[in-house]
């Protein structure tokens, strides 16, 4: 069974360690757990995995001496916890950087670490992008110049090094940079964290293009209206299919001059209305 610290899902976790445990003795069962951390309700821990129940912490600290877990686990499973059921982006965010802390120096968590870094900083993208079609030769003082806001050469030194580590860019013998295939992998709850951090800072960068650029050379648009679900729904619609459609055009795109960032927001400005 994988490492407790390899999961960012605890409901996931509970379900690999019963069928593991059910797979070395077939007379193990939810019950037994529930009777080692001291549940009255014989069900809570179904129910908690199939995710119609919350675990409560005083639950958290049952569980964790029901399944044997060392302090560090321990710690690690309270904030694994805490970060599912977390109602904010920001509070997933915080339990997430506690999760990072208790076990930085491991692999699995050097894999989501890597995702989590590289869509907290909005300039690896935009190195990613402009990289295999400019050839700078090297001068990372030029590159971080060309950046809009600037970058430091040390910045964009350590950027690229960051990016050629992971395998998002990749260098010929000649020293052309290439986009290569991403190879990082990280469950959905980590991804929608690192991306809630990563559309931040593309709504302040779009505030400063407002200010920076002229209307020639950006384009920002707005359209208030009432919707029903269902027509927002079909909005959502339209703006996937023309996402897939801009990243057709990108692909096919030649003699590229400048990264560009396209932002697209769709969100409520009233509470729903009681039907």
């Amino acid at each position: 069974m994988e490492s407790l610290f390899s999961y960012t899902d605890y409901r996931a976790y509970l379900k690999d360690y019963f069928a593991y445990k059910k797979a070395q003795n077939h007379v193990f069962s939810l019950k037994v757990i529930a009777d080692l951390a001291g549940f009255k309700a014989r069900d809570y821990i179904l129910r908690v995995m199939n995710g119609t129940r919350n675990l409560s912490q005083s639950g958290c600290f049952k569980l964790s001496e029901a399944l044997h877990l060392s302090e560090k686990e321990t710690n690690y499973f309270i904030n694994l916890v805490a970060f599912n059921q977390a109602e904010t982006p920001r509070e997933k965010e915080f339990f997430y950087l506690k999760m990072a802390e208790i076990c930085r120096y491991g692999q699995h968590q050097k894999i989501r670490q890597d995702q989590f870094d590289y869509f907290s900083e909005w300039y690896y993208s935009a190195l990613r992008s402009i990289l295999p079609v400019i050839d700078f030769k090297d001068d990372y003082a030029a590159i971080g110049r060309f950046l809009s806001p600037p970058l430091t050469a040390a910045q964009v030194e350590k950027a690229i090094r960051f990016l050629l580590d992971l395998g998002l860019l990749d260098r010929d013998g000649s020293g052309k940079y290439h986009v290569a295939v991403p190879q990082l992998t990280a469950g959905d709850a980590v991804h929608s964290v690192a991306m809630m951090r990563f559309h931040k800072q593309s709504l302040d960068l779009a505030r400063r293009a407002l200010e920076r650029y002229t209307a020639d050379e950006r384009d920002v648009s707005g359209v208030t209206m009432s919707l029903s679900q269902q027509g927002f729904e079909k909005i959502r619609e339209e703006i996937s299919a023309f996402r897939k459609k801009v990243m057709c055009i990108a692909e096919q795109d030649s003699n590229e001059e400048r990264a560009f960032q396209l932002n697209m927001q769709l969100f409520p400005l009233s509470k729903r209305r009681k039907q």
